[in-house]
C-alpha cells in the first residue's frame, strides 16, 4: 500500500466516504435518463442493466460504479484505528465493484465475472463491519452499531435474493436498498473518531439548488412528452409522471439539505429566520413525499408546497428585521424579499391563469429561493471568521 494512502486524514476519508452515495445515486439517475422511454423500469431492473451492452450510454453507469469501487479501495487503504481484516474486506469489496463494472453484462445472457465481481462484492460490503464486532479494544458503542448494521444487510440482501431466485417485480429496488444501504456505515466508521463533526453550512446550502438542477434535469429527460420544461416540479413529481421517484426524491432530499442547512445557521441568525426556514425544507420533504394524482390534485401536497413557498421567502423577511443580524446582510435579505416576493407572485399568477411560462416560473422561484441559503451561510460564515483572527497592533507585531 502506498504510504501516502496511509496518510489520508480523516476529514478526507470521511468526505469519500459521503461522495461513494452520492456517486452512485447521480449516475444511476442520469444513466436511467438516457434511457429511451419505456425501455427500463428502476422498480424491476437491475443498476447492472443499466451499465451493461444492451444500455444506451451503457459508459455512464459503468464509470460511476467504476468511481464507487475506487472511493472505496482508497478509504480501507486510508483507514485507521480499525482492524486490518475489516480493512482488508472492505477494499476487496471495492475491488469486486471495479471488476463487475468492467465486466459488462451482454445484451443477452450474463456475465459469469460480472455476477461473481456483483455477488462479492455484496457479501464482501455486508461482512467488513464483523471484525469490528469482534474487536474488544474499540468503542462498544460502535461494536454495537456494527452489530446493528450488519444485521440490516442481510436483511436486505435477503430480500436481494429472495427477489432474484423468484423473478420478483422489485429485484430492482431491492438491489438499489442493499447497496444504498451498505453505503452508511463505511461514513459512520470513519467519522466516528471525529468528535463533535459538523457539515459546515455552507457547503449544505450548496448543495440544495446542485442537487435540484440536476434532478429537474434527470426528471425532465424521462419524460416522453415534447415540452417538459412546461411542466411543474410537482408535474414531474406526481403519479402521471414518468420516473416519478426522480423529482420526488430530489424534492425531498433539497428539503431536507434546507433543515440541515437552517440547523447549522442556528447559532449565526435569529431563532425566527432559521425556524423559517427549517420550516420550508420540512415542507417541501412533505410535498414531495405526497404526489399529485393523475387528473387531479392533492390537498396536502398542494397546502404544503404553498407553505414551503411562504417560508422560504419569509425567512429573509425575518433576517431583515433582526437589529442582531450584519447591517449589510440586513440590507441584502430586504433586497431577497422584494425579489422572491416578486417571483412568488409571478409564479402565482401563471399557477391561476394557466400560464405558458408556468413551468419556468416555479424553476426560477425554487432556485431563487435555494441560493440565497449560500449567500446567507457564505456571509456570517465569513464574519466569525474574521471576529476569530487575530488583530494586529498598529506598529505590525500582531
Amino acid at each position: 500500500m502506498p504510504e501516502a494512502l496511509g496518510r489520508l486524514r480523516r476529514p478526507t476519508l470521511l468526505a469519500l466516504a459521503l461522495a461513494a452515495p452520492v456517486v452512485l445515486i447521480v449516475g444511476a439517475l442520469v444513466a436511467e435518463a438516457v434511457q429511451p422511454a419505456g425501455t427500463y423500469d428502476p422498480i424491476g431492473q437491475t443498476i447492472s442493466t443499466l451499465a451493461g451492452r444492451g444500455a444506451t450510454d451503457r459508459w455512464i453507469m459503468g464509470a460511476a460504479l467504476t468511481l464507487l469501487g475506487v472511493l472505496y479501495v482508497l478509504i480501507a487503504a486510508g483507514l485507521r484505528g480499525v482492524p486490518t481484516a475489516a480493512r482488508a474486506i472492505l477494499g476487496g469489496g471495492g475491488i469486486a465493484v471495479i471488476v463487475a463494472a468492467l465486466a459488462v453484462q451482454p445484451a443477452h445472457g450474463s456475465s459469469t465475472i460480472h455476477m461473481a465481481g456483483t455477488v462479492t462484492a455484496a457479501i464482501a460490503f455486508v461482512l467488513w463491519p464483523v471484525p469490528l464486532i469482534a474487536d474488544r479494544t474499540l468503542d462498544p458503542a460502535l461494536r454495537r452499531g456494527s452489530a446493528v448494521a450488519v444485521a440490516g444487510m442481510l436483511g436486505l440482501l435477503a430480500w436481494l435474493c429472495a427477489q432474484a431466485w423468484t423473478d420478483g417485480t422489485w429485484l430492482g429496488m431491492a438491489e438499489r436498498a442493499l447497496i444504498l444501504g451498505e453505503t452508511v456505515w463505511p461514513i459512520v466508521v470513519v467519522g466516528w473518531p471525529v468528535r463533535r463533526f459538523r457539515p459546515s453550512p455552507v457547503v449544505l446550502a450548496m448543495l440544495g439548488p446542485a442537487v435540484f438542477v440536476v434532478g429537474l434535469l434527470a426528471a425532465q429527460s424521462a419524460q416522453p412528452l415534447p415540452d417538459p420544461w412546461n411542466q411543474s416540479a410537482s408535474a414531474l413529481s406526481g403519479l402521471g409522471a414518468t420516473s416519478r421517484w426522480i423529482m420526488a426524491g430530489t424534492l425531498v432530499l433539497v428539503g431536507a439539505l434546507t433543515v440541515l442547512t437552517a440547523l447549522g445557521l442556528r447559532p449565526r441568525v435569529p431563532a425566527s429566520a432559521w425556524r423559517l426556514l427549517a420550516a420550508g425544507g420540512a415542507f417541501l420533504v412533505v410535498a414531495g413525499l405526497s404526489p399529485q394524482p393523475v387528473g387531479g390534485y392533492s390537498l396536502v401536497h398542494m397546502v404544503t408546497g404553498g407553505l414551503a413557498w411562504a417560508a422560504y421567502t419569509l425567512w429573509t423577511l425575518a433576517l431583515a428585521a433582526s437589529p442582531t443580524v450584519d447591517r449589510r446582510l440586513r440590507v441584502a435579505s430586504a433586497v431577497a424579499f422584494v425579489v422572491l416576493s416578486v417571483l412568488v407572485v409571478w409564479f402565482t399568477v401563471q399557477l391561476v391563469t394557466t400560464g405558458t411560462w408556468y413551468g419556468l416560473s416555479q424553476r426560477i422561484l425554487i432556485l431563487a429561493q435555494a441560493v440565497w441559503p449560500v449567500v446567507v451561510a457564505v456571509m456570517v460564515s465569513a464574519r466569525v471568521g474574521s471576529s476569530q483572527r487575530p488583530g494586529r497592533s498598529r506598529d505590525g507585531s500582531g
